[in-house]
């Protein structure tokens, strides 16, 4: 039941006042007051009681995406992305390089090697040569898969080697190839894979053309030797599994 202020008005001026006649020892008016004070104070509480809820609320909207990005990005970690199941590795390097240049036959033994478990990204290996005659091989789990590998020369031009990774070979310096620097500092060697189905012919023919015959093993092959060409079919295949393993091979160094 619901009681009105002038309802609570009357009830308290009939029986408000002291048996004795004296005055009532709070006044009406100051009841009046405090009832009122009272019911704001509610008011206040439930409302702030609401807004709590509602900054809670917009709070954890907000701290969420924060807490996601301190997570490391996908090139921080080691290894493929974490959407890679599958890891394969690459066959077993061989432990020399036969050279034969002309009547001239020799072996050089490997003195760096490098394994990875994806293709279908550049990557940059750094070795120390020990002579002239340097040597590289590449291996691959899958012997159809792409392989390209560029190196530095005494002309200044960038050479190297691109086919299918099971043909075997790679680029070889000797004394009339190799930089003048070649044994001033640390040298590099640029090596792509890509898996045996990468699409060459449709990066070929939306950059540097492709004959009306269509594109075969050879012009493919030619074709990886454009820079062009390897940004693009790196960005269409982008960064899979595929296991492969680089070695370089030395001979000792003569005094």
């Amino acid at each position: 039941m619901r009681h009105t202020e002038s309802d609570l008005r009357a009830l308290l001026d009939e029986r408000g006042h002291h048996p004795a006649g004296r005055e009532p020892s709070v006044s009406l008016d100051a009841i009046v007051r405090r009832g009122r004070r009272i019911h704001r104070g509610r008011r206040v509480r439930r409302a702030l009681g609401a807004g709590g809820a509602l900054a809670a609320a917009v709070t954890l909207v907000f701290t969420l995406p924060v807490i996601r990005q301190e997570a490391p990005p996908a090139s921080m970690t080691a290894g493929p992305p974490a959407d890679m199941a599958e890891v394969v590795r690459a066959p077993e390097l061989p432990a020399t390089y036969q050279v034969k240049l002309g009547a001239k036959e020799f072996t050089m033994p490997r003195i760096h090697a490098e394994q990875f478990s994806t293709v279908g990204v550049h990557r940059t290996i750094t070795f120390t040569p020990v002579s002239r005659s340097t040597g590289f091989t590449v291996v691959c789990a899958d012997p159809r898969a792409w392989v390209v590998t560029i190196t530095d020369t005494r002309s200044g031009e960038p050479s190297g080697t691109s086919g299918r990774c099971g043909k075997g070979g790679g680029p070889h310096h000797d004394e009339l190839s190799a930089p003048a620097d070649w044994l001033k500092r640390p040298q590099t060697l640029e090596v792509w894979v890509f898996p045996s189905d990468a699409p060459i012919s449709k990066v070929m023919k939306s950059t540097v053309g492709c004959e009306p015959r269509g594109c075969d093993e050879d012009d493919q092959a030619g074709a990886l030797s454009r820079p062009e060409v390897l940004e693009r079919l790196s960005a269409e295949v982008g960064e899979q599994p595929g296991g492969w393993a680089v070695g370089v091979y030395d001979a000792p160094r003569k005094e």
